[in-house]
């Protein structure tokens, strides 16, 4: 047998081998192993510098989400750029629980070019950063409409979304993947309770969804026991999951073809 006959076939065993073995999300390329990969986001940033300066200090890679307008907004983004750590826009919609609220910058039923406008605005305060997602807005991703100018206008500036799912009815992640944007679904909400039994029990579920799926989006916020927690994710991650950023995962997702 030719020198590269037997090559073909190494590589040919070694790849069967690797989905017999394998099963689940984890990818096998010339019989390497790709791991799970979960991206976390960091939401409710733009009010605290020295929340930042913490999530600075992990090593683990996260995503920033920072709310614009606030007193350390631009600060934050600065930061973040600095160190090369992506951010995204965490715009403030409509929830069910106050509807009509003014600081709410995207609304149900609002002028669709209002909504590209304020979206505009929002990302154009905080230069740099790669995609948005939404804080709160139960009501305001429920609309079609409203969600559609979203989009237009992030698909304008080449930019992600990221659904948060503060209501199972959305429709901001299927707009967004008509519209051609790259997009994700948040998964769980991580630190619901400020107990680290529960922060662990969460992440074992995100855990077992990536490697089902092939990657996971989850979500936590920048309050003090989430950021006493963060740096022991080093401790608890599995070998076959890999912590990554969100334009990593995309490009994961899109790499592999998995669906969320």
């Amino acid at each position: 047998m030719g020198r590269k006959k037997r090559a073909a076939r190494r590589l040919l065993l070694s790849a069967a081998l690797c989905v017999l073995v394998f099963s689940g999300a984890s990818r096998c390329f010339g019989g390497f192993v790709q791991p799970a990969v979960v991206a976390v986001i960091v939401d409710d940033l733009g009010f605290s510098l020295d929340a930042a300066k913490r999530l600075a200090s992990i090593p683990t890679p996260l995503t920033w989400a920072i709310i614009p307008y606030q007193r350390f907004s631009q600060a934050t983004a600065g930061m973040a750029r600095d160190l090369g750590i992506p951010f995204i826009v965490h715009l403030p919609m409509e929830a069910k629980s106050n509807p009509g609220d003014p600081k709410a910058l995207v609304r149900a039923g609002m002028d669709p070019g209002m909504v590209r406008l304020s979206v505009r605005n929002a990302l154009w305060s905080l230069p740099g950063a790669t995609g948005l997602n939404n804080h709160q807005g139960s009501r305001a991703t429920e609309d079609p409409a409203a969600m559609e100018g979203v989009m237009l206008e992030l698909k304008a500036e080449g930019l992600f979304f990221v659904d948060s799912r503060t209501s199972g009815g959305s429709v901001a992640y299927p707009v967004a993947l008509k519209k051609g944007l790259p997009a994700a679904l948040n998964r769980f909400f991580l630190d619901h309770y400020d107990e680290e039994d529960f922060f662990r029990d969460q992440f074992r579920k995100v855990f077992a969804l990536a490697r089902k799926k092939g990657g996971a989006v989850a979500i936590c916020h920048a309050r003090p026991g989430t950021l006493n927690f963060l740096p022991k994710l080093r401790e608890i991650t599995p070998e076959d999951v890999e912590f990554v950023t969100v334009p990593d995962y995309l490009a994961r997702k899109s790499m592999d073809g998995w669906e969320e």
